[in-house]
Parts: structure tokens; sequence; C-alpha cells
């Protein structure tokens, strides 16, 4: 057996009681954190186990190294946020199809919905998108293309943000698309929300102004930015309450 468990937010304490349970029972445990920056603290979550975690990277976790182990032993690979919130964990899936390996997913609370804190309606969020840090040759423009989809129709759009980079890196990012694009979508004088931490006690909900929270230089991570579309009356006033 297989199981692809989330951690959750932020730290160890978001492990459920079922994920818990299941983990103690487990012949080995992996753990990856390349797909986001995870706050908690390894000893600690090892202790809560009673087994010693196996930290993995990406090609291992995409080869066929789980899969292999999962057909006799009972394997677990722990996952900062939900599961399936990162793409790459659909292709373990795959393989273990493929190759008749039995797999449960345990969920786990996640960016996803913890966005709704901000007070806008998860109903009204557009397609999502992933800002990379930028290279010299490599400064896609797709991000700027589904904020810009989302917003002729109103929808709010999440930007997730590479697990490295810090709020005030992907506004100016943000800025320098607006420069080559030019569709007046991203200005300096535009209202946006900045979250930083979500889950944690020391979270951060910022709304106001690109130039204004550029200026606060806040170096928390995780986070994200969302450009917010057309916004009801109930939406304008919890968001104005937020600062």
């Amino acid at each position: 057996m297989l199981y692809l468990i989330g951690l959750g937010l932020n730290d160890e304490e978001d492990l459920t009681l079922k994920a818990l349970n299941i983990l103690k029972q487990c012949d080995k445990i992996y753990a990856e954190f390349y797909t986001n920056v995870w706050q908690g603290n390894m000893k600690n979550l090892e202790k809560l186990i009673g087994k010693p975690l196996n930290i993995i990277e990406r090609e291992k976790v995409e080869s066929m190294l789980l899969i292999n182990e999962a057909k006799d032993k009972t394997i677990s690979l722990l996952i900062p946020g939900d599961p399936l919130s990162a793409t790459t964990h659909y292709e373990l899936i795959a393989l273990a199809k493929q190759n008749n390996v039995n797999y449960h997913i345990i969920h786990a609370p996640s960016i996803h919905t913890a966005i709704a804190e901000t007070g806008l309606d998860l109903y009204k969020f557009g397609r999502i998108t992933t800002l990379p840090l930028f290279q010299k040759s490599y400064q896609p423009s797709s991000p700027y293309q589904v904020i810009e989809s989302n917003q002729r129709i109103g929808y709010h759009t999440l930007v997730l943000l590479d697990i490295k980079m810090t709020i005030s890196q992907a506004l100016e990012q943000l800025l320098a698309l607006e420069q080559t694009q030019k569709k007046n979508i991203i200005l300096n004088s535009a209202k946006v929300l900045a979250c930083a931490k979500l889950g944690s006690n020391d979270k951060k909900i910022i709304y106001n102004t690109i130039e204004n929270i550029i200026k606060q230089d806040i170096k928390d991570i995780p986070a994200v930015i969302i450009i917010p579309g057309r916004l009801n009356d109930k939406e304008k006033e919890y968001i104005e309450m937020i600062n």
C-alpha cells in the first residue's frame, strides 16, 4: 500500500488523527519538501510518529522507488499542504495504477481553501496560476495571461509563488510583465491581497496597493498573491476591514 499524506499548511500539529494512526503502522515513511515550504520541526514530527523520516527529492518521487517498495510494504509519502495540490503527485498515482499498487490519499488543510480567510468568495476564483522566479532566459508571460483572462470575466486570481519568492519579488515581477504586456491590469495603484504563512499563528493578510505592499518588504514565506476580480457587497465589506 502507498499512502499520500498531507502535512497541512503549517506544522506537525496539522496532521489529522487518521494520518497519524496510519503513519504509526507504516514500514517506511518518506517526505518531500520541494513543492512547498513546511514550517514544522522534523524532530518533533519523528517523535510524534515514533519513526524516522526519509526526505526524498523530486526525481525519486517520480521514479519507481516508492512504487516498487509499496508492492510488498506499507509506504507513505508526506507532502506539505494537501497531497493533490501539486500536479507532480498525479504522476505517482498514475504509476501506482499502472503497476497495480494500492494507494490511498489522506487529505489535509490547503492554500486552496485557506484563502477564504480573506473574505473573498471561493466560488468566484478563476484559473489558478504559478509565478516562478524569473531568470534571464526564463520570464514566462502565462501568469499575466491567466490574470487577464480572469479579470475579463470578473473572477479573482490566486497566484501561487515559487517557494523561495517573497511577496515584494512577486509583485515586482508582475509589474515587469505589465511593462511587456501593456494591458493595464497590474498597476502600482491597483489594490491586491498578499497572504503569507496562512494557517500559522503569525499569518499575514494584507490588502493594499501594489506600491504600498512592495514598500513593506515582507519576507515571510510561503506566500501567495490574490488579484481581486469584481467584488460583491459582502466581499467589499470584509476586505476593507483587513487593514
